[in-house]
């Protein structure tokens, strides 16, 4: 075909493969006949060999290739591997004497662009069929380099994603997971398998402000994040992506503030009180120990000593509302118990009369360190200390300070079902004359003593101390003294064993499982289908229920003022609410006063015993 004058035109490079020369002759006739179409010309060299034709085309770099499969050193369709490994984005064209099917089928799947038969074609259908090749070998080359421009950018933005430090969660518009980045996983402390695929109906759908949300942790616990949601079109869906940024660590410092900033103003006025009850009571003990000096009957001078006891009474009172008050936040940090015992001996020896004596048995060196506040484990050994003193103030006698790893089989654990957990016991014994019978059921009481002049506030602030830290209080007392023993956990995982729990759910599926799951761990479990059902069941055996698992599913949610209800009757009840992956804020109120624990749905058959688990720990923690 003719051309304007001035075209330039373009050549393509043909590379022909072929060892027949007859063959050979016929194709460089029939690519004479059309040298020139178009704006192309042919620029053409040959080879007989494979080895030549690799030669060939690492000089010349061909832009079409007509090759035999049947060369002298290449056979069949390797010919066509070994070729494209040395041209990825040439233009072949198969010309072949061999009309096989499986061999054409095999040509296609080698990449080939075009395949004729010889004596079957024209100098016009071999241009045709040249051209053809080389449009769609162009194509290929330019989709290929598209796909792989889309590849990398699909990379980089996945590579941002999975490194963002806020969480990022997609999914369709039912609700459905379709993606999740690693801060996600890390947030709602699953992995991406548990997740994808799981429908999330209560995550909010507007995007026109951000929402708190409270998220339920393995561990029971909740984590707290702000979210937002963007709407958008992936590969032709509708999508919507989920923005959260972590701020748990913003609300326990928050927390902690406030907790610091209650503490502080209850520090300033329980010393505001003591400042004015001392300047009260200061000049009414100088007055009566003046009166005492003068007086002259007895009558008077035993009326003025009841004032002058009263008085200090009062004083050891208000010193240990203050003290108290002080010792509101735990700092908890590895302590060792030799090194308690001896800062508790250090501080009472010099105090104490000749006539006690006060003994420290050194632990064990293989005894563990406990995690926990250093000084309130001091005020409780204190305490204890201070009342064995006073016990053995007139009489004389041994105090004697110890601590040791408790055996799971020691009987002061099993009989209050912590044979399975791991403590280290702080223990003050003394031989004073033990504890009146009268007093012992309300010995942790506040204001219960049998001194005159003491408040009655030391055991009490034990008995704080040591369920502030989930530990638990034995007591031994006969005539010949009296053994108290602080039981402070090591911290392990403790099975569930002998609990009864009630299992409230709309639904049958999950209430089989799960209770199939806490029989065959040895629990006793009733069922509820409802709240009012679970609440009627609950207040019918509230005395023998140590655990309520309410489902708050999507159908029947759980009311709040139920769970208050089933709390209030019983304070010492564990509460696990079964709840989805995000939950609404409301719930986050409940954390630590209603709520014990949160268990993520989906969940498997371990994560709730290890819940459960934890929960029967806890509720056995309090002293018997």
């Amino acid at each position: 075909m003719s051309q304007p004058p001035g075209t330039r035109r373009r050549a393509l490079r043909i590379l022909c493969i072929e060892d027949h020369p007859l063959d050979r002759q016929i194709l460089a006739r029939q690519l004479g006949q059309s040298r020139v179409w178009d704006d192309l010309t042919f620029d053409v060299h040959y080879a007989t060999t494979l080895g030549e034709a690799v030669m060939n085309a690492r000089a010349h770099e061909p832009d079409i290739c007509i090759v035999d499969l049947y060369l002298p050193d290449s056979q069949g369709i390797e010919t066509l591997h070994a070729l494209r490994r040395v041209l990825p984005h040439c233009a072949i064209v198969v010309v072949t004497a061999d009309d096989d099917t499986a061999m054409l089928r095999h040509a296609v799947y080698a990449n080939v662009q075009g395949y004729l038969v010889k004596g079957e074609y024209t100098a016009t259908a071999l241009l045709r069929t040249l051209l053809a090749a080389w449009e769609r070998a162009q194509l290929e080359r330019q989709l290929a380099e598209a796909t792989d421009q889309l590849r990398q950018s699909q990379a980089q933005y996945r590579a941002l994603l999975e490194f963002l430090p806020d969480a990022v969660i997609m999914t369709d518009a039912t609700g459905r997971i379709l993606y999740l980045n690693a801060a996600a996983q890390e947030l709602l402390g699953r992995s991406s398998g548990e997740l994808i695929g799981e429908e999330l109906t209560r995550w909010p759908k507007s995007t026109d402000h951000t929402t708190d949300l409270a998220i339920p942790q393995r561990d029971g616990r909740l984590r707290y994040a702000v979210m937002r949601m963007q709407r958008a079109i992936v590969s032709g869906q509708e999508v919507m992506i989920y923005f959260l940024h972590d701020v748990t660590e913003r609300r326990r410092r928050e927390q902690e503030q406030l907790e610091r900033q209650r503490t502080d103003v209850l520090g300033m006025l329980a010393s505001g009180i003591a400042h004015d009850i001392n300047n009260l009571l200061s000049p009414i003990m100088l007055g009566v120990q003046t009166l005492l000096r003068t007086a002259s009957d007895e009558r008077t001078r035993k009326v003025l000593g009841m004032i002058e006891q009263s008085a200090k009474r009062g004083a050891e009172l208000v010193r240990q509302v203050l003290s108290f008050a002080r010792s509101q936040d735990i700092r908890r940090e590895p302590i060792r118990p030799a090194e308690v015992l001896q800062e508790v001996a250090g501080t009472f020896r010099p105090v104490l009369p000749s006539t006690i004596e006060l003994v420290v048995n050194q632990p064990a060196p293989d005894i563990p360190p406990v995690i926990a506040d250093r000084a309130q484990v001091v005020q409780a050994l204190s305490n204890l200390v201070s009342n064995a003193a006073d016990e053995l103030h007139k009489r004389g006698g041994m105090i004697t300070l110890a601590a040791y790893r408790a055996m799971p089989e020691d009987p002061r654990l099993t009989a209050r079902g912590l044979g399975d957990g791991t403590y280290v016991v702080f223990e003050v014994a003394d031989t004073g004359g033990g504890i009146p019978e009268e007093i012992r059921s309300t010995l942790f009481e506040p204001f219960v003593t049998t001194k005159p002049d003491h408040p009655g506030l030391g055991l009490y602030t034990v008995l704080t101390i040591v369920k502030r830290h989930r530990g638990t209080i034995d007591i031994e007392s006969n005539p010949a003294g009296t053994r108290v023993s602080l039981f402070f956990p090591i911290g392990q995982e403790h099975p569930v064993g002998q609990t009864a729990v009630l299992v409230a759910s709309p639904s049958a599926t999950v209430r089989n499982l799960v209770a199939a799951t806490l029989e065959d761990a040895g629990c006793t479990v009733l069922e509820a289908t409802s709240p009012a059902e679970a609440l009627a069941t609950f207040v019918g055996n509230a005395s023998s229920i140590d655990i309520v698992l309410a489902d708050d599913a999507d159908s029947v949610p759980f009311p709040l003022d139920k769970l208050r209800a089933m709390k209030e009757l019983k304070p010492e009840l564990r509460i696990i609410l079964l709840c989805s992956l995000l939950e609404r804020q409301s719930l986050a109120e409940l954390e630590e006063t209603v709520v014990t624990a949160f268990l993520a749905k989906p969940f498997t058959d371990t994560m709730l015993l290890e819940t459960l688990g934890r929960m029967r720990h806890g509720s056995s923690t309090a002293p018997a």
